[in-house]
């Protein structure tokens, strides 16, 4: 029987990044809060699209992944500033919940 391969996925800061569309997940899925990251606008530069506005909300992640109960929430002007404030907010709830 041939092997299966497991893919590694995407990290940043230690913890794993998924992409369903315009949303973005960051964080263990098994912890209980989770960083969601939703990209509103988008800017044609050269052939890529670029985020111009993502809303940056730390949820529960007890429930259904992606519509927990927000605790935390902005928006911001790229997706770097948006996944830095968001990471260290969902770094700082986490050490206050558990």
């Amino acid at each position: 029987m041939a092997a299966v391969k497991k893919k590694k996925a995407l990290t940043y800061n230690g913890k794993p990044i998924y992409r369903c569309g315009n949303r973005i997940f960051y964080g263990n899925l098994e912890d209980k809060l989770i960083l969601v990251l939703d990209i509103m606008e988008t800017k044609q530069i050269k052939d890529l699209d670029v985020a111009t506005k993502v809303l940056v909300q730390v949820m529960d992640n007890t429930g259904e992944l992606g519509k927990g109960q927000v605790f935390r929430k902005t928006e911001r002007d790229d997706l770097y500033k948006a996944l830095d404030t968001g990471e260290w907010w969902l770094k700082q709830a986490l050490t206050q919940f558990v």
